[in-house]
């Protein structure tokens, strides 16, 4: 168990490009919304550099052409810089080739922000599920070495419950790192990040960790940076959306310090590297 290590992912975006607020702020009303992933990122950078831990961080080329600064600093830190897709579309709506010109000008925007080197990529909400599959060989083509996409659970957006647990290698040569799960009474239990963080109490993710690292399977947290604002943004969200979009956000931070005080932390690509010897 102790050579299953734990990883910290962070989706760098704003909180309005989840897809539960594309209702009340569709992409063509982006540009409007108050920026808040600054201030929000520092709070992370901060927390990690107290605790010396470097995180993977999968970055919106959309952020990354308007905060080119932040980018540059989050890898002058030392954290790895990975790709989020340009304008967080939903993979299993797009064309190859859409998908593609996506990849593309997400790389684009990473390049301006002086990162020329990018190994890894995770749809937006997980989205790279089987009918997509195809699309794991635009990122072979265009240098990826692994794919963070891969929710083995049950959900009505990403779900795939029928997914590989532990790290695999695709027949084309792709690296795929499924999400932590805990596989539990025959069915597969998520955990370690987003709502599932902020809402389960503090105890239990360490908990439920040690377990799912005794099944062989690292632990990755993943969470956004507007999950540690203090802003909760009305825009006529109903209750249930509302709750799951915003419901603990106030409880992330000390819950990621607890974790970032106990866990043995690498960045993706390092585990990507020792896990395969690639």
């Amino acid at each position: 168990m102790n050579q299953v290590p734990d990883i910290l992912t962070i989706d760098l975006e704003e909180w309005f490009h989840g897809h539960n607020y594309l209702d009340c702020t569709p992409p063509s009303e982006w540009d409007s919304q108050e920026s808040r992933v600054e201030q929000n990122s520092e709070k992370l950078l901060s927390l990690l550099d107290k605790y010396n831990v470097r995180a993977t961080f999968f970055v919106l080329g959309w952020t990354a052409d308007r905060h080119p600064e932040l980018i540059k600093k989050i890898h002058d830190m030392g954290h790895e810089i990975a790709c989020h897709s340009y304008a967080h579309p939903v993979l299993f709506e797009m064309t190859q080739q859409q998908f593609s010109d996506d990849v593309d000008r997400a790389l684009e925007a990473l390049s301006q922000a002086g990162i020329e080197s990018v190994k890894g990529y995770r749809a937006p909400s997980f989205t790279m599920t089987p009918p997509v599959y195809c699309f794991r060989d635009v990122l072979l083509e265009k240098g990826f070495t692994y794919d963070c996409s891969t929710f083995p659970v049950k959900h009505p957006r990403y779900g795939q419950p029928n997914a590989p647990r532990k790290p695999f290698i695709t027949d084309n040569g792709l690296a795929v790192v499924p999400m932590t799960t805990l596989r539990l009474l025959g069915m597969n239990f998520p955990f370690s990040g987003g709502g599932y963080m902020r809402l389960l109490p503090g105890f239990v993710q360490p908990i439920l960790g040690k377990m799912a690292k005794r099944q062989g399977v690292p632990v990755i947290t993943y969470l956004h940076p507007w999950e540690v604002d203090d802003k909760l943004p009305e825009c006529g969200q109903g209750g249930i959306l509302k709750f799951r979009s915003q419901g603990g956000q106030a409880t992330t931070l000390p819950k990621l310090e607890k974790l970032l005080q106990r866990g043995d932390f690498r960045t993706m690509d390092e585990f990507v590297e020792n896990y395969f010897s690639l």
